[in-house]
């Protein structure tokens, strides 16, 4: 009667796991985005390269402001904190909303950029962690683009540093308009944004917050969170 219970509960557990499907975000999870974007915003800022209209007049901003709150070098934990603040709609500082507002001129249609990204610690691990838990199959990309360059770079990244083939990538800003097309399945969204993992609850999913962002800490917590679920 024991072993009839035991193989029973052991196909239990593979039947719960061939029915989830485990969607994996890109930035901040699986690529460092963060110390990409900090690099090219410190060039940016000391660099004396000008730039024309709009981004050349927020850029001149930013080097000619002197505030006490003016952080630089830009550091991965400044870029952090204010994309949390930014999130929360939390009040910003006058030094973090020249930053935000000048963030993402230098990678938009910036196709090299997002390519080129730096892949984050723990990324491996992650993905393999996933495979064995609920098998290759059953794990997706579900990332949020900033412009069409970043949509075809990030599809380019995938090939170059994973096995998870196009078919099983999701490229959208609407994190939540994922779970619906999967009702016979348990989705789970691993992404550094709480706004994202939100989103993607409210539409019937389950979101785990992947932290520290872009670390083989991250990716041991997550992977111990799946456990937990799983």
């Amino acid at each position: 009667m024991k072993k009839i219970m035991e193989t029973w509960r052991d196909y239990m557990k593979e039947g719960e796991s061939l029915n989830t499907i485990i969607f994996l975000d890109m930035d901040g999870v699986l690529v460092d985005f963060t110390s990409g974007l900090v690099n090219v915003l410190n060039i940016d800022i000391s660099g004396d390269v000008e730039y024309p209209r709009s981004r050349g007049k927020k850029l001149g901003k930013i080097r000619e402001y002197h505030g006490p709150d003016r952080v630089f070098p830009i550091t991965n934990e400044f870029m952090h904190n204010l994309l949390r603040k930014k999130d929360e709609e939390a009040e910003l500082t006058q030094w973090e909303k020249l930053i935000k507002r000048y963030q993402f001129s230098p990678i938009t249609g910036n196709y090299e950029h997002w390519l080129n990204l730096p892949k984050a610690d723990g990324a491996d691990i992650l993905i393999q962690g996933c495979i064995d838990l609920v098998g290759e199959q059953n794990v997706y990309i579900l990332s949020a683009p900033v412009d069409d360059a970043s949509i075809e770079a990030k599809k380019d990244w995938l090939a170059k540093h994973t096995s998870i083939p196009l078919e099983r990538t999701f490229i959208r800003q609407d994190k939540g308009s994922i779970p619906p097309l999967f009702p016979d399945h348990r989705c789970i969204l691993i992404d550094d944004r709480v706004k994202y993992k939100s989103a993607f609850e409210q539409a019937g999913g389950v979101g785990i917050v992947h932290s520290p962002k872009a670390t083989a800490a991250g990716a041991a917590n997550s992977l111990a969170s799946l456990g937990n679920i799983l």
